[in-house]
């Protein structure tokens, strides 16, 4: 498989998924992208990106030459234990995927999980990531039934 571009033809939209080399006009876009998904409400805590956030490895999906998702994320070493990783251990952190609003559910989220997986299984064995949403049910979704992760913790907030 071809991990620098792939074309999918999806429910309604031709969709190339290559690497990003975060070029100026991708930077730029990106940044809207966060500022919508800011926009959105639908993450607790979420601001938008600004280009010292954004760094490589990162996955695009774009519908002519215009970014409709993304991901990325960074690797690190475990301080912690945590479940079956032991400290020290390499790991990488998804900080980001986002699929914008007319794009979802249409498989572009779990195409960019998988690129992103195959090349860093070759530095690492787990991949890890924290999420902060309003509609939890479509987390564990995608997340546990569509790209095999497993659930580890949960915090619940309730304001009085």
């Amino acid at each position: 498989m071809d991990l620098l571009s792939i074309n999918a033809i999806n429910e309604m939209h031709m969709i190339e998924y290559r690497k990003a080399t975060l070029s100026e006009e991708e930077i730029a876009q990106l940044i809207q992208l966060s500022v919508d998904w800011v926009n959105e409400g639908i993450t607790g805590g979420l601001r938008s990106n600004t280009k010292d956030d954004l760094h490589l490895p990162m996955y695009l999906a774009l519908d002519n030459n215009k970014i409709v998702g993304y991901i990325f994320g960074h690797f690190y070493n475990r301080e912690t234990k945590l479940w079956d990783i032991e400290i020290g251990t390499k790991c990488f952190d998804v900080e980001e995927l986002y699929i914008a609003k007319d794009y979802r559910s249409q498989g572009i989220g779990k195409k960019l999980f998988e690129l992103l997986e195959e090349e860093v299984k070759k530095e690492t064995e787990y991949i890890t990531l924290g999420t902060s949403t309003h509609d939890y049910k479509k987390i564990f979704h995608f997340y546990i039934e569509e790209v095999g992760m497993s659930f580890h913790s949960a915090l619940f907030l309730k304001k009085i």
